[in-house]
């Protein structure tokens, strides 16, 4: 980790992905003055970030089910009475 206005080194991933939501905060808040172009990039930028989140949780979603279900038809059910 590195100290400063990041936490994280920008070169690496998470702080890549750090410096993107401040920059998201930022505009948030007003402080990033952006044109009417710009305006139409972040919409793309929401649903691009929206479809990845949605396609990660049906992943694990799937990734759960498949475990769940395997884990439940190994279970046996023959309790031994006649």
């Amino acid at each position: 980790m590195k100290s400063g206005p990041f936490r994280f080194d920008p070169a690496s991933a998470a702080g890549f992905g750090e410096m993107l939501i401040r920059r998201r905060i930022d505009a948030a808040r007003g402080r990033v003055v952006r044109g009417a172009r710009d305006r139409g990039a972040s919409v793309v930028e929401w649903v691009v970030i929206s479809a990845l989140l949605v396609g990660i949780a049906a992943a694990v979603g799937t990734i759960l089910l498949q475990k769940l279900k395997t884990k439940a038809d190994s279970i046996n059910l023959d309790t031994g009475t006649p």
